[in-house]
């Protein structure tokens, strides 16, 4: 098992997406991944997504990342709480990596690994567009030009599947709409 502090690609750190978001922050559960394949898989998204994107535009944050079956749990404590909806779907968002439910069956079988994330002082759209132009990704969430990202990296598939998330009118949730990278491109180009 890796050291938190150990660096999984140029510019990051497996603490940085291990111990990120609302929830860990006001938690610090223990959120360490227990399958090699997750480690890896952090590696990959780490190296063929934010890499690239933090020498396109510099730094960004990090809001949600690697997610364990414990956190997911905190964050939906948290979240009712808060009166709001969790906005995770662990089954399908691909923040649990490869870890396992208690049934021993893969949470996400999307595998590979997810990330939100903003650059500050750059809108959304703008390196949603970069990364849709130049990156191979497996899914990516665009909620705004000033929300975070989500962006998922397999490396056995990079479906380039772009979800145009709009608010319900209610407030809570979102109206998903998948898009195709050339679809996007038409609709959102800057």
């Amino acid at each position: 098992m890796p050291q938190l502090n150990q660096p999984c690609s140029k510019h990051f750190t497996y603490r940085q997406l291990i111990e990120c978001g609302e929830t860990w922050q006001s938690s610090s559960i223990d959120n360490l991944p227990l399958a090699d394949e997750s480690w890896q898989a952090l590696v990959d998204l780490a190296t063929y997504i934010l890499d690239p994107v933090y020498e396109q535009f510099g730094a960004l944050e990090i809001t949600y990342g690697f997610c364990s079956p414990t956190l997911a749990t905190a964050r939906k404590k948290l979240a009712k709480e808060q009166g709001v909806l969790p906005s995770i779907y662990p089954k399908l968002d691909q923040h649990s990596c490869f870890e396992k439910n208690r049934k021993g069956d893969i949470i996400c079988s999307r595998g590979g690994s997810a990330c939100d994330f903003h650059v500050p002082d750059t809108s959304s759209l703008e390196v949603t567009t970069w990364i849709v132009k130049q990156l191979p990704f497996d899914r990516l969430y665009f909620y705004g030009h000033d929300k975070p990202i989500h962006v998922s990296y397999n490396r056995d598939s990079q479906n380039a599947v772009i979800c145009i998330m709009t608010p319900k009118t209610n407030g809570q949730g979102y109206i998903p709409r998948n898009l195709t990278p050339e679809r996007f491109l038409e609709q959102f180009q800057l």
